[in-house]
């Protein structure tokens, strides 16, 4: 007994002297750097140490610092790349850690809007964007995806500040009706793409065919794009500033000849005519040797009032970070765009084109329970656009391309301004520096809230989401006119005096102001169930529905609202419910079936709702032992094939187009004296119209190969648009 209790004594004090060297294990600094497999660091990259709470966020050089034991082991891990494993044995202050990119793609999971389906199951044509490709200085988005993303078609109208920004449209302009734009979807929500920041997308798909796009019925003709933002991670808060420079040169500018070599070509063409000629000789020797600048100038409109450098400034912060209980993302930006015209500094009443946006995001994630989450989002985005008091900066680009160097001067020698003879033909320089100034400012505001409930305890794979969102964009334009008194000389005195006239009276300065604003309402549920059965099959099934509800004014979309002013007063609705039902065996063979009943109030009764059904199927060969015994350069390979139907309710920029306008007035009638009460029809309706309707059919093949060193996708598609 005494020889037991002794041997229990001593097992007992060894025990103690071992957890008492555990507790005494030497700490070490473990410091580095992560990068990817070219070499470019990884931001973000999460450093935890393993069974301990909290951890480091890689910064913008991809470096990391973080302590530990003896013996602990390091996790690094990013999204995309396999997890890596460090164990910690002395410390290290300048690792470089390489991280490789998932070949586990089997279970990758790619947005589609209204959920979100496994990569391999996809059997839709979709394109993702790699989000690096947009990290660069741009006006917009919008600009960035011409050439960067097949089906893409992409158009920049103008080089002007506020008005450069791209229209795109995806796989073509398949309709002639008011809008043949796609639909965007920031987080789930309809938003403007001109309104975020590069810096802030997490993730952004194109959705092309049916198959992707049925569940959003009426708006899904044209296609859609997916836009995920950043939100917050568990670690240390994480910090990323960034300024951008840039300068832009006009290079290919007309060269426009001199007032003497144009009155020689003026005069040439005349004598071809057989004409007189539109300056004599003494006239000729005038020009030619510049003795009167007032009669005769020689001025180079585009040297005067063109730009050809112009700057922009670019400059961004977020911080992200969070703990166990609540991860957030925030972010601030702003960018400033000179003008590409030169202004007289000394007129009061000059003002140049400029452009301002201003941009905020709040990501804020929660976890309530161990099965409940709550998302709130917050975004705003305001532009200012400045620009001189003429009615279009068109006629000042026009003007400096059409006027002559012979037609006036910049100024003449009196001190009066210059004008041909009306509005449309004063002189450029007075269109910059004496008309005034125009001001108009757009903001949207966006705030959401999401409630998101895993229902394992009732069935394992069932999720519910409801989200609740309000959208507010609001208006200020604003006028500050005056119009100086416009002079045209017509000859000189015998004594030499300038002899003008008034061609344009002057009219004392003035001011207006205009305000106008819109609002929505929009709420989405969602029922989502996963599951995976006998290792073989996986079943993914969704229901979403969602309501919309906007008060109209200010939308472009519905700024004619026909000789009825009280229409804009009526909210614009949608209405609608969606499915799908996704499923695999083996990840093999691949069916999806999607289903969207939707409505929109723009059509009269009985024709304001309709089902838009796509089915798709696909087959993996790669799948197969045999495949991936014999051919094992060949990575993925996968068929696809879908059909489906989607709509396009925009087809009119008036409201209910399927009523008829009638106007009541007074005129005269044949026989009858003085005025009598008219009726009259405005405009005409067309009570059998529907929305446009899309039939599209896509057959696609996807490879990787060579250890996923190349990858391409082909597509065939065929669109066929009805009921324009």
């Amino acid at each position: 007994m005494t020889t037991m209790r002794k041997s229990i004594l001593f097992i007992t004090g060894l025990l103690l002297s071992l957890c008492v060297m555990a507790q005494q294990r030497p700490t070490h600094e473990v410091a580095g750097t992560v990068v990817d497999e070219t070499g470019e660091p990884i931001i973000g990259a999460t450093v935890i140490v393993k069974d301990r709470i909290g951890g480091e966020i890689t910064d913008i050089d991809g470096k990391f610092k973080i302590k530990a034991q003896q013996g602990d082991l390091i996790y690094i891990t990013y999204i995309g790349f396999d997890r890596y494993e460090l164990l910690v044995s002395k410390s290290e202050t300048d690792l470089k850690i390489t991280m490789t990119e998932s070949k586990q793609t089997l279970d990758e999971v790619v947005v589609v809007g209204v959920g979100s389906k496994r990569k391999v199951s996809q059997v839709a044509a979709m394109s993702t964007v790699n989000v690096a490709d947009l990290q660069v200085p741009t006006s917009s988005v919008a600009n960035l995806l011409g050439g960067r993303v097949a089906g893409i078609v992409s158009m920049m109208s103008s080089g002007e500040p506020g008005k450069n920004i791209a229209d795109f449209w995806i796989r073509g302009i398949g309709t002639f009706g008011y809008n043949s734009g796609a639909l965007v979807l920031i987080d789930g929500l309809e938003g403007d793409i001109n309104s975020i920041d590069p810096a802030d997308i997490e993730s952004f798909s194109i959705l092309k065919d049916a198959s992707a796009t049925a569940v959003y019925g009426v708006r899904g003709a044209n296609g859609v794009v997916i836009i995920t933002t950043k939100k917050g991670l568990s670690g240390k808060m994480s910090i990323t500033g960034r300024a951008n420079v840039s300068l832009s040169q006009v290079k290919r500018m007309p060269k426009y000849v001199g007032a003497y070599e144009y009155a020689l070509l003026a005069n040439e063409a005349k004598s071809v005519r057989g004409d007189l000629k539109l300056y004599n000789d003494i006239e000729m020797e005038i020009i030619q040797k510049g003795l009167d600048p007032d009669m005769y100038p020689n001025v180079n409109w585009q040297d005067e009032l063109v730009n050809p450098i112009s700057w922009r400034q670019n400059y961004y912060a977020s911080a992200r970070g969070g703990g166990e209980v609540s991860r957030y993302f925030i972010s601030l930006s702003g960018s400033n765009e000179s003008a590409a015209y030169k202004v007289d500094k000394n007129s009061p009443y000059a003002s140049n084109v400029g452009y301002n946006t201003y941009n905020y995001r709040l990501n804020l994630d929660l976890n309530l329970t161990p099965t409940t989450t709550a998302y709130i989002g917050s975004d705003g985005f305001l532009k200012a656009t400045n620009s001189p008091g003429v009615a279009s900066t068109d006629y000042i680009w026009g003007a400096q391309a059409q006027v002559t160097p012979l037609a006036y001067p910049i100024k003449y020698s009196t001190g009066d301004f210059p004008s041909a003879g009306s509005n449309q033909s004063m002189s450029p320089y007075v269109m910059i520096n004496q008309l005034g100034r125009y001001t108009d400012q757009e903001f949207q505001g966006k705030a959401t809230l999401a409630l998101n409930q895993d229902l394992g305890f009732v069935t394992e794979g069932l999720k519910f989401s409801i989200q609740g969102a309000y959208d507010i964009t609001s208006f200020f334009r604003e006028r500050r006119l005056v119009m100086p008194s416009l002079k045209r000389a017509l000859r000189r005195t015998a004594t030499g005096e300038l002899v003008l006239t008034e061609t344009v009276q002057a009219s004392p300065a003035s001011y207006g102001q205009e305000t106008d604003q819109f609002r929505k309402y929009y709420m989405k549920s969602t029922l989502n169930y996963n599951r995976k059965f006998a290792r073989d099959h996986n079943l993914s099934v969704l229901i979403n529905a969602e309501i919309e509800d906007r008060k109209l004014g200010g939308d472009a979309f519905d700024a004619n609202q026909g000789l009825n002013p009280n229409l804009r007063s009526i909210p614009k609705r949608y209405l609608g419910a969606a499915g799908w039902v996704n499923y695999s065996f083996k990840d093999t063979y691949l069916l999806d079936v999607n289903l969207g009943y939707t409505g929109t109030e723009n059509f009269q009764p009985g024709r304001q709702f309709g089902w838009f059904p796509a089915v798709g199927i696909g087959w993996v060969p790669t799948a197969y032992d045999w495949m991936q015994e014999n051919l094992s350069w060949l990575d993925f390979f996968k068929i696809r094939a879908t059909i489906g139907s989607v709509g396009n309710d925009r087809i009119s920029s008036r409201r209910f187009p399927y009523l008829t306008m009638v106007n009541r007035g007074y005129g005269s009638s044949f026989g009858l004296n003085g005025q009598v009460s008219v009726i009259t029809d405005s405009t005409i309706g067309a009570d059998n119209l529907e929305w446009e309707q899309s039939v599209k059919s896509d057959l696609g093949l996807e490879l990787r190969l060579l250890q996923e060193r190349l990858s391409f996708t082909v597509d065939i598609y065929n669109d066929q648009r009805q009921g324009i």
